[in-house]
């Protein structure tokens, strides 16, 4: 059935049932409807179209171009596009329309502004212009319209019963008998569905399709045809491009000619899955046989090719040969190369002037400029560019004539690195002494003591306990756990622990000897300085005055610009109310 047809049908059931759930609904109510159509919030009859003459043509205008967004109008110079006062406007025809493919002008035709109705308990009847529906609820509904495509041809559908449906119009003779037969027409169109239980017979100029759900399916199209056979697991399509047929496991997909035919396809996979696999097209060929571990491969372009048979594995490639039985012997051929290996004795291969020789006990290699390798276990010695000695995992002797450079180790004792730009040479744990020429040194005695120098300075270190050094202009002296001692150009921190504490930068300095405590700050005016010795007496000097406690306030004085004050048992006493001095 075609998806219109169908369609068509479905909208003319829903509407028999809408008026058929309205019906009772104005009978409970007492009637009432929208005006401009039917039911309350009807949507306004969309405009149709005026039908004007055709313009006629001017042979003296020359004719412009035909492509989609072509305009006669002559282009504006320079002006800049203008837009619609509310861009994001949805016109209401395109709002009713978003979200559905219904095709409001196929539902109603011929309407005009004013509608007519009459209702008589389950008789309900409507006019409107070349529009009418009538409904007489449940046994029968009829709707006339003109036709869609011709306005002079009545369109006419009626429902008899909710089983049986019929329609005539240019576009439409269809008669359904839900749900059982059903048989949609379009003579204008010549194009017609019939489908009875599970039988379906459809045709148009171009196509056809026969089906016997679910046994058998078929159809025929302007470029090819389709078979479905489900209980044979049976499938074939053509079309221009190609096609594909499968026969239970038998399969073959093609692309190019008519038929499933390696002498006429351009690309080709057929089979019998999961036995047998073959595939070619015009650049390459392979065929697949899994129960014999069979495997073959052709590329026409470059010449290779694969052809495997179980543990036999043959390839041959633009610049090799390969010949394998897996997974003991394996051999490769080329222009100047051979390399055989049979597991697990041996690994021989050559390839110009350099060669490789492998069995459990040994390696040897030689290299195209002369590099010769042997290792074997526990021991291996390499020369070429540069020089090893190794005696696993005790020994290790490397060298590099070209940069002077050589490392030797004996683990774990004895570490040696000479070259041209540093010398480092270790004897662990007692000594170790390392130099970068022109930039630093660093000696090691035992784990613990360090002594080190650079561009910037020295350190030396008795770990965990004695630390000295400068970097640039900083210094630091740390006898753990009693003195610290810390200086740069803007500060310094001493620490004679427990007894001495002194923190100094460019503004201020506090210190603390025993009980005592110093405190200095340094001010645009002048030097705000004081003195206190815990608990029994304080004194201090600012730019505007000064101040003295015992106990701090069991008697005291203060003098602040013009302000005195003076502490008896802690209880400050004024002795003027001058202002401070500014």
């Amino acid at each position: 059935m075609s998806t219109h047809n169908l369609r068509n049908f479905l909208r003319t059931g829903l509407l028999f049932t809408a008026f058929s759930l309205l019906a009772g609904s104005v009978s409970a109510q007492g009637g009432g409807f929208g005006p401009g159509g039917f039911g309350p919030g009807q949507p306004p009859e969309p405009a149709r179209p005026s039908k004007k003459a055709p313009a006629k043509v001017d042979p003296n205008v020359p004719e412009t171009h035909a492509a989609s967004g072509a305009s006669d109008a002559p282009l504006g110079t320079g002006a800049e596009p203008s837009l619609p006062e509310q861009p994001l406007e949805v016109p209401k025809a395109l709002a009713a329309r978003i979200g559905s493919d219904l095709d409001l002008d196929d539902l109603e035709q011929g309407r005009a502004t004013t509608t007519d109705r009459n209702f008589y308990g389950l008789y309900y009847a409507e006019q409107s212009g070349a529009y009418s529906l009538k409904l007489a609820f449940p046994v029968w509904m009829e709707r006339k319209q003109p036709s869609r495509t011709l306005a002079k041809v009545e369109d006419r559908a009626s429902v008899f019963g909710g089983v049986y449906y019929n329609r005539r119009s240019h576009e439409h003779a269809d008669d359904v008998l839900f749900p059982l037969f059903w048989n949609l027409r379009n003579p204008a169109e010549g194009e017609r569905t019939t489908i009875v239980g599970p039988f379906v017979n459809r045709r148009t100029r171009t196509e056809s399709d026969d089906w016997l759900a679910p046994l058998y399916f078929t159809g025929q199209r302007k470029t090819g045809h389709y078979t479905l056979i489900p209980p044979l697991l049976t499938y074939t399509s053509t079309n221009a491009q190609g096609g594909f047929n499968l026969v239970g496991p038998l399969f073959c997909s093609w692309k190019g000619g008519k038929h499933c035919d390696t002498r006429t396809a351009q690309d080709i996979d057929m089979g019998v899955a999961p036995f047998y696999f073959y595939g070619q097209n015009d650049r390459s060929q392979y065929e697949l046989i899994p129960p014999l571990l069979h495997y073959y491969g052709y590329n026409d372009r470059t010449g290779d090719w694969t052809n495997v048979w179980g543990p036999y594995y043959r390839a041959h490639t633009e610049t090799r040969e390969l010949f394998h039985l897996l997974p003991i012997y394996w051999s490769i051929t080329g222009k100047d190369e051979r390399h055989t290996t049979v597991l697990p004795f041996f690994h021989y291969g050559t390839k110009g002037k350099s060669s490789l020789f492998v069995n459990p006990l040994f390696l040897t290699s030689h290299g195209e400029n002369g590099e010769n390798l042997f290792a074997t276990w526990g021991y291996a010695r390499y020369r070429g560019r540069t020089e090893l000695d190794m005696i696993t995992p005790l020994y290790w002797d490397y060298r590099d004539p070209d940069t002077h450079f050589s490392q030797k180790l004996l683990f774990p004792f004895f570490l040696s690195r000479q070259g041209p730009r540093e010398s480092t040479t270790v004897l662990f744990p007692f000594f170790g002494k390392s130099e970068r020429f022109g930039i630093s040194n660093q000696t090691w005695i035992t784990p613990f003591f360090q002594h080190t120098t650079d561009l910037r300075g020295w350190s030396t270190n008795l770990h965990p306990i004695f630390y000295a050094g400068r970097n640039g202009n900083d210094s630091h002296l740390v006898i753990a756990p009693f003195l610290w001692d810390f200086a740069s150009p803007e500060s310094r921190s001493t620490v004679g622990f427990p007894f001495f504490w002194r923190f100094t930068d460019r503004k201020e300095t506090s210190q603390l000897v025993g009980n005592v405590y110093y405190h200095e700050k340094y001010t645009s005016a002048g030097s705000d300085w004081q003195i206190h010795v815990f608990p029994a007496f304080s004194y201090g000097e600012s730019p505007d005055g000064h101040f003295w406690n015992i106990l701090y306030g069991l008697a005291g004085y203060t003098r602040e610009g013009r302000r005195t004050e003076m502490r008896t048992l802690w209880i400050p006493i004024p002795l003027s109310s001058g202002l401070k001095q500014q």
